[in-house]
């Protein structure tokens, strides 16, 4: 590192450098199923024989929140999507969508809301407030000036550059960002200042909405002309070209991301309302085209356009909202996932991981089996076979053969975006089948990658964080360069305090540990959580309720802690959860002949009441974590973090 270098944030300003060395003993290397929860395989293997799915790719009737459901349960335009929902400002409208999934069957834990999590120390809270400083330092009348001058309306301030600059760009693309960073924040923090700023820019948004005239709402300079061409099937679509523009329904997406979050975060109807018209604006558009055509357009890069149309669905229970996510359906990627093949080579990260975003989402809309066996078996090839011990994957923003990983740990590797939307998918997926392996991950992503791409001082953020030898970190300029990764960076770190706990009736998870406070309000229960963590090796948890509550808390067990973690209550040490085999768990568990990292959950059942204090012993011991095709080449890891 350069003197005078920005200093990493993370254990020991984590570098994440590679070292070569010969181990004490050879672990087995073999392929181990995709059903296996491991934290890393210990060898790629090959891709899994398709498997045959019933009625693949055949749209089922939505099963929790059509028209009738929505109507029975009394949710109005109110109604909030099950999945995402710990982003959820807790309405009532939202509880009872999430709890129809529930009954039936598609959600096992439900995120608490983020409005409902506190972080009260630690990093986590620290990048959370300098993302906070940087989101208010902005100006959103130099965000907002080619929105208004495509419109014909005067700027009221000089424009932004870089990425969010004139021209050939991805104009446009950074007010939607901070749309839905300052709503998350307002969420996060009861912060004012947030939703004030929240409503300027939706009332601001209104009125370039307003002059276009017919749903229209866009800051990039050629977007009308191109997709005139479009809907009269003149198409011409390239990895990040559309029709001479860069990735336009990327661009839109996160504009209307923003708005969805401003309404459902901040209660902004009018954002609702700006919504619908903008999806009836593409509605137009797409109807006109062909499935072939439709397929053609989908080869440029269009962000999670599936998961805002799902998501407007959810919203308003319209089923022609659902009808439309289906129109960013890319079978070409999709289906092969949904067979459990593995093509993800020479595939752009942050073009996939949204696509399994608007997968997932779906699903718990629908119940389409489809839809989850290609999200999840996305996640589990991208985790197992294509991520870094960072978290991180990818080089040059692109996915490698599975597996070999060897030879691409040097250079730009590991782009900020991808990890944002995967740990997005990581907390959906957690949702439908609450295994601690998501929690892994989550835990891995945040601590090593989310944390170490921002530096601690003054709050710039990386393109990349990478691994390797001697590599070093692509700091923005934060006022200028409005890369993708600046734009997900602010979203990113006002998303600290999502996906720490769930719950699902008489349960609570706690998934992560990180100094925090949990109101869970359908049970009555507040939690407190004191940790040092992710230096320190200790936490505790002190409850609070109204009157005695039984519930089953459900801690997180991580693989790293080994036979050293230990729980007392009040005072009293807890026996190990034992297997079903009756053996106690230790981290390790075993498929047929091989060993595999593998958390549980400790499950402590009892009638809880104020002033119980549950302490967790967390030891971090030293360890090798190799790659899966050169063990030689490990990383060193201290608990789940990376040191080097």
């Amino acid at each position: 590192m350069q003197e005078g270098a920005p200093r990493c944030y993370g254990i020991h300003r984590q570098v994440h450098l590679l070292v070569d060395f010969v181990p004490n003993h050879q672990r087995i290397a073999a392929d181990i199923p995709a059903t296996v929860p491991v934290a890393h395989r210990p060898n790629p293997a090959v891709t899994c024989s398709p498997v045959a799915i019933p009625n693949l790719g055949v749209r089922r009737s939505p099963m929790t929140i059509s028209r009738r459901t929505a109507l029975k349960l009394g949710l109005g335009a109110g109604a909030l999507p099950l999945l995402g929902c710990s982003r959820l400002g807790a309405g009532a409208g939202a509880r009872a969508a999430i709890l129809a999934a529930t009954a039936a069957g598609i959600i096992k834990a439900r995120p608490l809301p983020l409005s409902g999590v506190r972080l009260t120390g630690g990093p986590l809270k620290h990048t959370q407030d300098l993302n906070g400083r940087y989101l208010l330092d902005l100006e959103p009348d130099r965000m907002l000036a080619y929105y208004r001058d495509r419109a014909g309306l005067t700027p009221k301030g000089e424009p932004y550059g870089g990425w969010d600059g004139d021209g050939r760009n991805l104009t446009g693309h950074i007010a939607g960002h901070h749309l839905t960073a300052v709503s998350l924040m307002w969420a996060a923090t009861g912060d004012q200042r947030y939703r004030d700023r929240a409503d300027y820019l939706v009332t601001e948004l209104k009125e370039v909405q307003d002059a276009h005239g017919n749903g229209y709402l866009s800051a990039l300079v050629g977007l009308r002309n191109a997709f005139g061409e479009l809907a009269r099937g003149d198409i011409r679509s390239a990895s990040f070209d559309l029709n001479g523009e860069w990735a336009p329904w990327y661009t839109l997406h996160k504009t209307f991301g923003g708005l969805r979050d401003a309404y459902r975060l901040t209660g902004n109807e009018t954002a609702l309302e700006m919504e619908i018209a903008f999806a009836e604006w593409a509605e137009g558009i797409l109807s006109r085209l062909s499935d072939a055509q439709l397929q053609h357009m989908m080869n440029t890069e269009f962000g999670g356009m599936n998961e805002i149309m799902v998501d407007l669905f959810a919203d308003t229970a319209d089923e022609r909202w659902l009808d439309l996510s289906y129109k960013f359906e890319h079978r070409a990627f999709i289906e092969p996932l949904q067979r459990h093949q593995d093509i993800l080579a020479g595939k752009h990260g942050n073009t996939a991981v949204p696509k399994l975003i608007g997968s997932a989402d779906r699903f718990a809309l629908t119940g389409n089996p489809a839809d989850l066996m290609g999200a999840s078996f996305f996640w589990d090839r991208v985790v197992q076979y294509h991520t870094f011990s960072s978290g991180g994957h990818g080089k040059d923003e692109y996915f490698g053969p599975p597996g070999q990983l060897s030879d691409r740990v040097d250079g730009r590797t590991a782009e900020t975006c991808n990890i944002y939307n995967m740990l997005k998918l990581t907390r959906q997926l957690f949702s439908l089948r609450p295994d601690p392996h998501y929690a892994d991950f989550h835990e891995r992503a945040l601590f090593n990658h989310i944390l170490s791409s921002i530096d601690p001082e003054d709050g710039r953020t990386c393109y990349m964080v990478p691994v390797g030898r001697g590599v070093q970190r692509e700091y923005q300029d934060m006022q200028q360069s409005f890369t993708c990764c600046v734009g997900s960076g602010m979203e990113s770190h006002a998303l600290h305090g999502d996906g720490l706990y769930y719950e699902d009736g008489d349960r609570l998870w706690v998934n992560l540990y990180a100094p925090s406070t949990a109101e869970w309000e359908e049970a009555d229960v507040r939690l407190a959580m004191e940790t040092g963590f992710p230096e320190g090796e200790t936490a505790t948890l002190r409850v609070e309720a109204r009157r005695p509550r039984e519930f089953t808390l459900m801690l997180r067990q991580p693989f790293w802690a080994g036979d050293g973690f230990a729980v007392r209550v009040n005072g009293e040490m807890v026996a190990p959860d034992t297997r079903p085999d009756g053996l106690e768990f230790t981290g390790r568990s075993q498929y047929g002949r091989f060993e595999y990292d593998a958390s549980s959950f400790r499950e402590l059942r009892r009638t809880w009441q104020s002033g119980d204090v549950v302490e967790v012993d967390l030891p971090k011991p030293l360890r090798l974590e190799g790659l899966p095709d050169n063990p030689r080449r490990a990383s060193i890891m201290w608990g789940p973090i990376v040191l080097a």
